[in-house]
């Protein structure tokens, strides 16, 4: 959890670091740029989001000198983008592309935390609200979709002729990296959900659980026994929360309560919840609860280890890969297209589908593997061998990189016509 919450905060919060800076009191500054500055926290943190990306630890402070000089180069050129996106007038933004991608967005930052409640606290823990998380994301996303558009309308101008392409291909052929080798994969998920058995046990436990309270049992005391999240050490104590902050059904049935008082048993999506409030005002409220996670038990899992097994066997018997996949797998994504997963490097693949795709041959079907996901049967569709580049082969290919090496010399230009235009110091860091 510790490298995750690292990313929710330099690819979720501090991606905003400059909004931030326009009010907050900064320790120094190392450019300006219009009537922008840049901070040196802002730099500092673009370095160590670089190393968090990359998996590189820069510890000679030269190294580190000479990569903030080329971080804080792309910072200043990807301001000078955009005052020039802000004043091209046939550019424009609409509210609902900035709700896609600020939708996207969180989407994206919600998928490196286990639940909806992990990722809720680990924006809580940074002095954020979901509500001032959005806002941030909001002004970002904006900006971001008006670079997007200039440089869009930039490159719809830029064309290469097949002489462009042949002298890129013999200027760089030999540091052109070759293709790697592929794999097309598809998969059939099944997903370790607790069995009804195992929910109808955890809501008895709960229901009990209010039953006591109700007869006078100590909710905090029952709390520190039971529940199963992190505030259980401190009597259930989740503290006092802006409105919209917490799941909806949690924060409808908080909100139903008078102070004092507790709720039945409130079912989430990460389990049950047993909800105390102590306390609300017009836009926030404090409140406790009890958790009990509704997670698999070790015979959940071997329930589907043992279907896995099953579905093997039919296979192996003479039923269709595709058609299981569409009756059982629980990736709806793959699932449409019946388990493809599309072509895939083989050395960029998780290591437990790596070396199934080493072992096995075109059309045969793993056994059972494990990923945090659930059980997956993997198929070996096809392959394709390392090769170099070439012209014959990948003409389409090399065009677009002559294309992307011509429009980086357009986005170049306006950028030092930029800053012919626009006031810009850089200062000592």
């Amino acid at each position: 959890m510790k490298r995750v919450s690292r990313y929710l905060l330099m690819l979720g919060l501090c991606a905003t670091a400059s909004a931030v800076y326009a009010w907050e009191p900064v320790d120094r500054i190392v450019a300006v740029v219009g009537d922008k500055v840049i901070a040196g926290s802002e730099l500092d943190f673009q370095l160590q989001l670089y190393q968090v990306q990359s998996g590189a630890q820069i510890n000679d402070a030269n190294e580190a000198h000479k990569l903030k000089e080329q971080i804080l180069t792309q910072m200043i050129n990807d301001r000078l983008i955009l005052i020039k996106a802000t004043q091209d007038t046939t550019i424009r933004v609409v509210d609902d592309e900035v709700d896609e991608a600020l939708n996207s967005r969180m989407d994206e930052l919600k998928s490196r935390f286990p639940d909806q409640e992990q990722f809720e606290k680990q924006v809580a823990s940074e002095g954020f609200t979901m509500r001032e998380l959005k806002a941030k994301l909001r002004d970002e996303a904006r900006e971001q979709l008006l670079k997007q558009k200039l440089i869009s309308k930039l490159l719809s101008k830029v064309s290469v002729g097949k002489s462009e392409v042949e002298r890129f291909y013999e200027t760089y052929k030999d540091s052109i990296p070759p293709h790697p080798q592929q794999v097309k994969l598809a998969h059939l998920l099944l997903e370790v959900t607790s069995s009804k058995s195992t929910s109808d046990s955890l809501m008895s436990l709960a229901r009990s659980l209010v039953e006591r309270i109700n007869q006078g049992d100590s909710f905090e005391t029952l709390a520190q026994q039971y529940s199963e999240d992190a505030s259980a050490a401190s009597g259930g104590e989740i503290g006092t929360v802006r409105k919209g902050d917490l799941m909806p059904e949690f924060e409808k049935a908080a909100l139903a309560l008078s102070p004092g008082a507790v709720s039945d048993v409130v079912k989430t999506s990460i389990g049950y919840h047993i909800i105390k409030l102590m306390a609300r005002s017009e836009d926030q409220y404090e409140v406790k609860h009890i958790l009990l996670l509704n997670k698999p038990t070790a015979a959940d899992s071997a329930a589907i280890v043992t279907l896995a097994d099953q579905l093997i066997d039919r296979i192996k018997k003479g039923e269709d890969f595709g058609v299981l996949v569409k009756e059982y797998s629980a990736d709806s994504t793959s699932r449409a297209n019946f388990g493809e997963l599309g072509w895939l490097v083989v050395e960029s693949l998780p290591a437990e589908f790596k070396s199934a795709a080493d072992t096995l041959a075109n059309d045969q079907v793993s056994d059972p593997i494990w990923s945090t996901d659930g059980l997956h049967l993997l198929k070996v569709l096809d392959r394709k061998a390392s090769r170099p580049v070439s012209l014959a082969d990948d003409w389409d290919g090399l065009k677009e990189m002559t294309r992307r090496q011509k429009a980086e010399l357009v986005i170049a230009s306006i950028v030092n016509e930029m800053k012919d235009k626009v006031y810009l110091e850089v200062r000592d860091f």
